[in-house]
């Protein structure tokens, strides 16, 4: 039975997706560049410095073109990043049931405060971990490895679940076991433990569906 879960947060806890990829676009105009949707979103899912570092060496771009897409990001209305459905259920539950949430991400901590204040989730975790803690980005296991000494958690009982193998490769190093958000089923292949296409199906993956309402499988 896993307790503690660590989430990634865009892509996985908050559909975040579209409106990143509108953004990005938005910016690459600016810099007279148009790119395809299905372009922005693949190098988006693997990260967004990889994304921009993709773009940055294909058109010349300049080192600022990362900064731009975050001062727009940040600042987007909480309303065009909802949660996605089951996520804030799916945390309670986790709590209720003697558990913990914690959230590592690459996001700044203003954005995901702001949209988890909106949503009323900010009092789910026990801790975020964001770009602010100056921690090595996934798949290093830093911040994982930080989390788990600080609050002394049990190897065996923490699972982390993210929507990108960077995000499985980073839990696979650190030692835990690993679940895959995969919610329109476009990853052929991963090495995660478990795979679910809806976070109303995490509660069976921690095994304690006996304890839930609900559960899907």
């Amino acid at each position: 039975m896993y307790e503690y879960v660590i989430w990634d947060f865009g892509g996985t806890l908050f559909d975040t997706y579209p409106a990143a990829a509108e953004v990005f676009s938005r910016v690459l105009e600016k810099y007279e560049v148009r790119a395809s949707d299905k372009e922005i979103l693949e190098k988006l899912k693997e990260s967004t410095s990889k994304a921009a570092q993709h773009f940055m060496d294909k058109y010349r771009l300049h080192s600022g073109f990362l900064e731009d897409f975050y001062s727009i990001e940040n600042h987007l209305e909480p309303e065009r990043q909802p949660p996605f459905e089951g996520a804030k259920d799916t945390c309670i539950q986790i709590n209720k049931n003697g558990g913990s949430n914690f959230l590592f991400s690459h996001r700044s901590n203003y954005s995901m405060t702001k949209l988890l204040n909106y949503y009323k989730m900010l009092d789910l975790f026990s801790e975020i971990v964001s770009a602010d803690g100056g921690f090595a980005r996934k798949p290093d296991p830093q911040a994982i490895m930080y989390i788990i000494d600080k609050y002394g958690l049990e190897r065996e009982r923490v699972i982390t679940i993210g929507d990108r193998e960077i995000d499985i490769e980073a839990g696979k190093r650190a030692g835990i076991a690993t679940c895959l958000f995969n919610p329109d089923s476009s990853s052929a292949t991963t090495k995660a433990d478990f795979v679910v296409t809806s976070l109303k199906q995490v509660p069976s993956v921690l095994q304690v569906c006996n304890r839930y309402s609900g559960c899907e499988s």
